[in-house]
């Protein structure tokens, strides 16, 4: 097995991944350069398996032919930098080869369709209530983010954030209660995620800035997607009120790092 810098990923390696797969995107941006993570392969120059692990959320990517006898030396190798996520749909053979006893064991939706026909986004956003404000995120809105640190140490710089991301900020009186904002792109498609301040939850402020965001993304020629746990019925009933539809179903385990 080889650790690999970003700069080392070859084609070969990354026509291992499957764009299909549960948030494999997220697996790319790693592989391009652009977020931080962790790379291993088997060989550099005719890989036959890669696997990646996104660094700030720990979630293992797998590229190639997997088998059951490297699971274990993966594990302890990605192990190091902390715990470890695994997602994969229900009948994917991973699951039969993953370590026993994860800390956490569950399900999590992926919407990766919306429908325009379903939802009029510009009617979304014209709910705005008249004392707030739906503005463009730029480096000061940034600097106020919820997500601030874990963001920056993913992008490693507010410029990188700036060039990558896309982000819609509400705000009343200067004051921030809600940020809509977007992974960074790949083949096409921007991840879609939101953060409500607990005082100001339950007002339709995320709808609004959710609209607003995937409004500017399609505008700019880019497909969305969400994806949140099974249980999370406010974001699952959000996803849906914002024209998300036809959401496949994934196992997702966590495992403490050991």
């Amino acid at each position: 097995m080889l650790s690999i810098s970003q700069q080392e990923v070859t084609p070969e390696i990354l026509n291992l991944f499957d764009l299909n797969n549960p948030t494999m995107p997220r697996a790319f941006n790693v592989l391009e350069g652009i977020i931080s993570g962790q790379i291993l392969v088997d060989n550099l120059t005719q890989p036959s398996w890669a696997v990646v692990r996104e660094g700030i959320y720990g979630t293992l990517y797998f590229g190639g032919q997997i088998t059951s006898s490297v699971i274990p030396s993966i594990f302890g190798h990605f192990f190091q930098f902390g715990g470890i996520g695994v997602g994969c749909w229900l009948d994917n053979p991973l699951n039969k080869i993953l370590p026993d006893s994860p800390d956490y064991d569950g399900f999590t939706l992926y919407f990766t369709e919306r429908s325009s026909a379903e939802t009029n986004l510009e009617t979304l956003v014209s709910q705005l209530p008249s004392n707030y404000a739906l503005v463009s995120r730029d480096e000061h809105l940034f600097k106020k983010s919820f997500d601030y640190d874990s963001t920056l140490a993913s992008f490693d710089s507010i410029e990188n954030v700036m060039q990558y991301t896309l982000g819609v900020s509400l705000v009343q009186d200067d004051y921030l209660v809600c940020e809509a904002a977007t992974g960074a792109p790949t083949h096409g498609l921007m991840e879609v995620g939101v953060t409500t301040h607990e005082n100001y939850r339950q007002k339709g402020l995320a709808t609004i800035a959710c609209a607003k965001l995937i409004e500017t993304c399609e505008m700019q020629g880019y497909s969305t997607w969400w994806d949140c746990a099974k249980q999370n019925t406010p974001s699952v009933r959000l996803a849906k009120k914002l024209g998300y539809q036809n959401e496949k179903e994934y196992r997702y385990a966590w495992w403490e790092k050991r």
